[in-house]
Parts: C-alpha cells; structure tokens; sequence
C-alpha cells in the first residue's frame, strides 16, 4: 500500500485578474517528507526567510541571482513529486458565458470549476498509477476566495472534500511556484525556464492539464444540459441536490 498526497494552490483573481488558475504536485508521503527538509535547505541557502511566496519573489527588483535562485528551487521542486496538475479558467470568456448560460449557478465559480478539473485530472493519474489499496489526499491552500463553493461542487459530485494546510507549509509553497507559473504562462503564452523546470519528466495529458476558454465553457454547458438565461423564469430558483435549501445566486457579471 502506497500514501500519496496532492497539495494545490490557486493564483489568479476573479474580481482583477484575467484568469483563475488551479495548480500542484502528487508524491508519495515519503517523497513529500525528504522534499521538506530539501526545502527549508534550499530557502535557507538563498536567503529567502521560511515561508516563499512567488509574488513577493517576483514583484522584487530583477537581479542575476534570481535565474539561479529559481533553477535552485525548481529543481528541488521537480526532484520530488511525480506528476503535475493544472487548470486556468479564462475570466473574460466566464464572464461572457455567464451572460448567456446559468454557468455560475448550475457549475460553480471560476475557482471550483478549475479545482473540478484538476480533480479529473487527478482521477486520470489514479487510473494510470494506483495500485490494489494505494490511498492518496489532497490539500488546498488556506484562505483562497470562494472555497465554500469549491466545497458545495465537490459534495455535488459526491468528491471528498480536499483538507487545507496553511501557506508555510513546503508543499504548499511548490504548489503555489507552479500556479504562479502556469498564471504567467496563461497571460504570456510563453514558457519561461522555470516552468518548463518545474515540469520536466512528468508524465502530462490532457486529462491532467487544461484551460476553459470561451468554446470549453460552451461545451461544458452544453454537456450539462443548461437552460439559456433568456429561457429561465425571473424567480426561479438554482438548487444542488446535495444542497436542496441553499439557492445558488449569481454574483460574476
């Protein structure tokens, strides 16, 4: 029997930023335990306090160092966890789709409908690599905006809900690298070094990584078997089966 865990973290804003991205690492616990360690190693070696935080790290003055300080960390990174996953939610097109399906209500926000499919790609890896009696959790970072409706698609779904650690914690500061990573990949359309550093020689497919553009919102809804807003009573109520007395509202417009 193996113990795996997956540790996520969100980059991105619905209210400011042009996308919402869902991002992290799997590895087995002994490889998240020696990668701790390695971390505080690497963090300390380059002077960077206890607790790395990628914004911080990359709204600070552009120096040589930082191409050796990233290689340094990326590395350490990469060398201990087994596969990646990532999810961005494009907010214009949501925005735009909102406008014409109930989307928000019947599949959740920006935020849940990344984690919903970085939860499929989760199952995918699942597929290819458990094994009769392998268990595996998943850890979200603390605080992140609309987690209560992260949780109510999740129970929806009937998904175990992913535990939270706070932002200290090794494994969620990798997982917050990559989504800053794939945050600036989605706004830029480029590969930067650390990126691809991060994800070298993990297995990825298409299953495990994607994005929701205006066409993948589309299809999504349709799949769904959504109503148009024009065909929907003015008091009609949005409900989950899970959650029959809580009423979903729309609030992204």
């Amino acid at each position: 029997m193996t113990e795996y865990a997956v540790y996520l973290d969100d980059s991105g804003h619905p209210d400011n930023q042009p996308y919402v991205v869902v991002a992290g690492f799997v590895a087995r616990e002994e490889q998240w335990l020696a990668f701790e360690s390695a971390w505080r190693s690497a963090l300390k070696r380059n002077v960077l306090g206890s607790v790395f935080h990628m914004v911080e790290f990359e709204s600070g003055p552009k120096t040589k160092a930082k191409g050796k300080i990233l290689e340094d960390l990326t590395t350490t990174i990469s060398s201990h966890v087994q596969g990646a996953f990532s999810v961005f939610v494009d907010m214009e097109a949501y925005r735009k789709v909102n406008e014409t399906y109930p989307l928000e209500e019947c599949l959740g926000k920006p935020y849940a409908l990344a984690a919903r499919g970085v939860a499929r790609g989760i199952n995918s890896w699942k597929e290819m690599f458990f094994k009769l009696g392998d268990h595996l959790l998943v850890f979200v970072e603390e605080g992140t905006k609309h987690k209560g409706d992260m949780e109510e698609v999740f129970r929806r779904d009937a998904i175990p809900i992913p535990n939270t650690v706070p932002k200290k914690h090794p494994e969620a500061q990798a997982a917050d690298m990559l989504a800053w990573e794939i945050l600036h990949f989605a706004r830029h359309e480029n590969y930067r070094r650390s990126l691809v550093n991060l994800l070298k020689d993990k297995l990825h497919c298409e299953e495990m990584e994607g994005a929701f553009h205006e066409h993948n919102l589309i299809e999504t809804c349709k799949r769904a078997n959504l109503p148009v807003r024009a065909s929907v009573p003015p008091n009609f109520q949005f409900v989950y089966h899970s959650l029959p007395k809580r009423i979903r509202k729309r609030d992204i417009k």
